[in-house]
């Protein structure tokens, strides 16, 4: 674990930045003011989700900033992988046209990388 050392104040600046980072992710595949509400609140919807969640599960301290921060991650990274795919989707949807669906061969490369990405993350954080 390469962050066992952080501090708390140190994880608030972690799930700050990478909430920014999602933020700035999820603004890239926007089209519409809409959509870039969406975007926007997307690291909030989040941050309220995980602390329902922590405090159901009794989790304190830490806790509730580390998975904030590495839910965050895992999202980006995986935008930034899926980055040719997702710019041919918008590109169709901003010319007009019908976005393409997913083969069954997509979802299960998605699903492969997503867990992959996971793991790999959990594992360093």
């Amino acid at each position: 674990m390469l962050t066992s050392t952080l501090s708390t104040g140190q994880w608030w600046v972690a799930a700050i930045v990478s909430g920014i980072a999602l933020a700035l992710a999820a603004q890239s595949m926007a089209t519409t003011t809409r959509d870039k509400l969406i975007a926007v609140s997307l690291p909030l919807v989040g941050a309220v989700g995980i602390v329902l969640n922590s405090a159901a599960r009794g989790y304190e301290g830490r806790t509730p900033l580390v998975l904030y921060t590495a839910t965050m991650i895992v999202l980006v990274v995986l935008r930034i992988l899926f980055a040719p795919y997702v710019s041919r989707q918008l590109a169709l949807k901003r010319s007009g046209k019908p976005m393409e669906d997913m083969t069954g061969k997509q979802t299960a490369l998605f699903f492969l990388a997503f867990v992959a990405t996971l793991i790999s993350v959990a594992f360093l954080l």
